[in-house]
């Protein structure tokens, strides 16, 4: 959710359909309480427009970019023809996360015996302007480990205990292509050690796996929490091979794909 009181031109907003007019429709923004903003009916639907009530109704919730931002006049306007459909449910997505995050926020403190307004200045506020004005994002970096501010110790142990039991952690996977084909004698049995070598890399909370594309062609994969731990694995499953083929005679190549 942004943190000031209008939104910027071009952002993308979810708002709620107050007042319908042949030639245009008012809104509130959800995302501003107490700011509202005007759609013409030319803004509606990429199509002509016969009867505005066939594409929007009083309560609707949609998504829409904002086109004008006049202060002098006090004027917002919107479009929703301009916001395609993987615009359109990536904000809904967001907004619905910043909503949760939100909500575990105003749960924790509520265990704190604070009221909602009261968790949203103490906490809530700092989240988001720490995390680009998303509460969300910095619920998602204390699910991982990495929240990157400190918050008072009876809030940190009562937001980390609501977190732990409502957010699910997602998994990232970093990948690598490695080409190894060893030179010398036994090259078959020093491939295998390699690979095995390379699958037995442990690192809390991030899984490796080797996948085989058509000799001497692998995929390493790191499956973990946080793509920073994924990514230092790799760099120890590279070692770790650099070390089976010292002194020897190899084929050797090791790229990471994703970063």
């Amino acid at each position: 959710m942004p943190i000031g009181k209008i939104p910027s031109l071009e952002e993308h907003v979810v708002a709620t359909v107050k007042k319908i007019m042949p030639y245009g429709a008012f809104c509130s923004l959800d995302e501003y309480p107490g700011t509202d903003a005007f759609i013409h009916v030319s803004q509606v639907s990429a199509g002509w427009v016969r009867n505005i009530r066939e594409h929007l109704r009083e309560g609707q919730k949609i998504v829409a970019k904002v086109s004008v931002v006049d202060l002098a006049k006090g004027q917002i306007d919107l479009s929703v023809k301009q916001v395609g459909e993987s615009d359109r449910r990536r904000k809904l997505e967001s907004y619905q996360a910043e909503k949760k995050a939100r909500k575990l926020v105003e749960v924790a403190g509520a265990k704190l015996g604070r009221k909602p307004d009261q968790s949203m200045r103490e906490v809530g506020d700092v989240l988001a302007s720490a995390y680009g004005g998303s509460v969300a994002d910095a619920i998602d970096a204390l699910a991982q480990g990495a929240l990157s501010v400190k918050l008072p110790p009876e809030w940190a142990a009562a937001l980390t205990e609501i977190v732990e039991k409502e957010v699910k952690v997602k998994s990232v996977e970093v990948r690598a292509r490695l080409t190894l084909k060893f030179l010398d004698g036994d090259g078959v049995g020093k491939l295998r050690d390699a690979l095995a070598a390379a699958e037995q890399v442990s690192v809390p909370g991030v899984k490796v796996e080797v996948k085989y594309l058509g000799a001497p062609h692998y995929y390493v994969d790191a499956v973990g929490d946080d793509f920073k731990a994924a990514e230092k694995v790799l760099e120890k499953v590279q070692s770790a091979i650099e070390k089976r083929i010292d002194g020897g005679s190899a084929q050797f190549e090791f790229e990471v794909l994703r970063k």
